[in-house]
């Protein structure tokens, strides 16, 4: 689902980590673009020991809650987050990101 604030151009990419999301259901497609992402990121790193926490379609809690766990394991190491927000506003000019609710009908 396209972000509300979203003017796309004609012609625009459609694949996501080298997929259709639009070739199978919206389940099955975040969890296959989230294993593939996980797997680019596993193909760029091979020297480093990567922790990968998924979470598709999280709550506002949840990213709190994994978040500060990333952190807190990380210790003085960094922490990436990558943010796939799709369906919801662009991040804010402060860097405040969208996140729906647990019933997805609120952001």
């Amino acid at each position: 689902t396209d972000p509300p604030d979203l003017n796309k151009p004609t012609p625009c990419a459609k694949l996501q980590c080298w997929l259709d999301p639009t070739s199978m259901s919206r389940a099955k497609a975040k969890e296959r673009i989230g294993e593939r992402l996980e797997q680019q990121y596993a193909k760029w790193q091979q020297r480093s020991k990567l922790k990968y926490r998924r979470a598709l379609d999280p709550t506002v809690d949840t990213v709190r809650e994994l978040c500060y766990r990333m952190r807190e394991t990380a210790k003085n190491e960094r922490v990436l987050l990558h943010y796939n927000g799709h369906g919801v506003p662009r991040p804010t000019a402060n860097g405040e990101i969208w996140l729906f609710d647990k019933h997805h009908t609120n952001y």
